[in-house]
């Protein structure tokens, strides 16, 4: 009977022990995110995701579990409050404590958007050139910035597996460094050659790995594609022998066919958000390579 008794103590003590040691909810927005976050918690838990689908990260809206979700989150990872406008709403009613904009990072390079061919837009003549471009990720720089500051939050929100945060982020910069090198390999024959872009979505990628400014179609994510702007933009690409266009999985196949037609020219296309993929810390490895694959092949 002693036995017994001790071996259930035993039981009771252990299962306190575990359920007193809960790893915490991380909540983040969209897939690259998750993907780096998924990473520094191996081993710990694995965190939410909010914008599963290839919707627009600009404008998706929650559900009323995904407004628990964040509701009961201990940490709630978002690019920033002008990128995910779907999620501005629900994030007023989060205690700052348990939100973090990765823009906010320190030493971060953040840029302003571009313009397009054109100086001046005649559908938008008012374009606010100080709006920041969120695309924040495709800048490997950016992102072991980011992953350090998130691991801070992730150790003081949960001290007993600081260790482990410790080492998973030793391994995520080792395959950073990997991914660099890889990505030079990649681009290096083709960093005298120039695309076409549809919308600016790839700025930190371009500056990042030091490729050719991309003749920009329109002036801004969304913009229609007039038919001035599609002769203009035409006439340019002929004339610069541009033999690339690279357009966004939400750009309309009307588009790039009223671009593409009676000029040489291949057409790729880009998920930046890795809509393809299946969420995990392979993800945002697997988007850059992607991107990197298909820009030199849309110009070889």
């Amino acid at each position: 009977m002693n036995l017994r008794f001790i071996i259930s103590l035993i039981l009771l003590i252990s299962l306190g022990s575990a359920y007193g040691q809960t790893s915490p909810v991380v909540v983040t927005s969209i897939k690259p995110i998750h993907s780096i976050v998924s990473s520094l918690m191996s081993g710990i838990a694995e965190p939410e995701l909010l914008l599963k689908s290839n919707n627009s990260a600009h404008t998706f809206h929650l559900k009323p579990s995904q407004i628990r979700l964040i509701s009961d989150a201990d940490l709630v990872i978002t690019v920033d409050e002008n990128f995910e406008i779907g999620l501005k709403k629900a994030l007023t009613n989060i205690n700052s404590d348990s939100l973090m904009f990765v823009s906010d990072t320190d030493n971060l390079k953040i840029y302003s958007t571009r313009e397009s061919i054109f100086e001046k837009d005649e559908e938008h003549e008012e374009q606010d050139h100080s709006i920041l471009d969120y695309h924040l990720w495709l800048s490997t720089e950016n992102v072991q910035l980011i992953a350090n500051t998130i691991t801070s939050r992730l150790k003081v929100l949960d001290p007993p597996n600081e260790q482990t945060y410790v080492m998973n982020l030793k391994k995520f910069n080792l395959k950073m460094d990997m991914l660099n090198l890889d990505l030079v390999s990649q681009l290096k024959s083709i960093k005298s050659k120039r695309i076409a872009v549809i919308d600016d979505t790839l700025q930190y990628f371009e500056k990042d790995q030091m490729l050719q400014r991309p003749v920009i179609v329109t002036p801004y994510h969304g913009a229609r594609l007039s038919v001035k702007r599609t002769l203009e933009s035409k006439r340019m690409i002929k004339n610069l022998k541009i033999s690339c266009l690279v357009y966004g999985i939400d750009n309309n196949p009307s588009q790039v066919k009223a671009l593409s037609e009676g000029l040489a020219l291949k057409a790729s296309k880009i998920d930046i958000l890795g809509s393809e993929f299946s969420p995990g810390p392979d993800l945002y490895f697997n988007i850059m390579n992607q991107i990197s694959s298909q820009i030199r092949s849309c110009l070889e």
